[in-house]
């Protein structure tokens, strides 16, 4: 594989979560009432308030995506990514306990979520690639 399409393809996958760590982080108190939120920080036992949860979901999408498209920490930042991902479809994006319009649309972000698992798992497998910064930290 050209080494380009590995960095393309991070750019491209990082994207997602650059844009929407970023979105949340400037929208952060639409966050933390989001339902979704506010049930995982009941499900926490009040360990977690809605505001630490909201601040953590969108550190995670800002800085996974900003390792993924610097190629830094690559497989790590890919881990991380694919655990939040599958705790997103699990209590945000559950669309089999839904009905109507808001099951289409959540049955489409849940195939999206596994497409961008099936992405960040290419990126544990191959790695970053040349154009990234663990290779140019790699020993060589």
């Amino acid at each position: 594989m050209p080494d380009y399409v590995q960095a393309v393809g991070r750019v491209l996958m990082s994207a997602v979560f650059i844009v929407f760590g970023y979105l949340q982080f400037t929208h952060i108190g639409d966050y933390i009432a989001n339902p979704a939120v506010v049930k995982v920080a009941a499900m926490s036992g009040g360990i977690l308030s809605p505001t630490v949860i909201a601040y953590l979901v969108a550190t995670i999408d800002l800085f996974g995506g900003l390792l993924i498209l610097a190629g830094y920490q690559t497989r790590w930042a890919a881990i991380v990514l694919i655990g939040f991902i599958v705790l997103t479809i699990i209590f945000v994006h559950n669309f089999w306990t839904m009905q109507g319009a808001a099951r289409a649309a959540n049955q489409a972000h849940h195939y999206k979520n596994l497409g961008l698992i099936g992405g960040l798992l290419f990126l544990i497998a191959l790695g970053p690639g040349r154009y990234s910064l663990d290779h140019r930290f790699s020993k060589r």
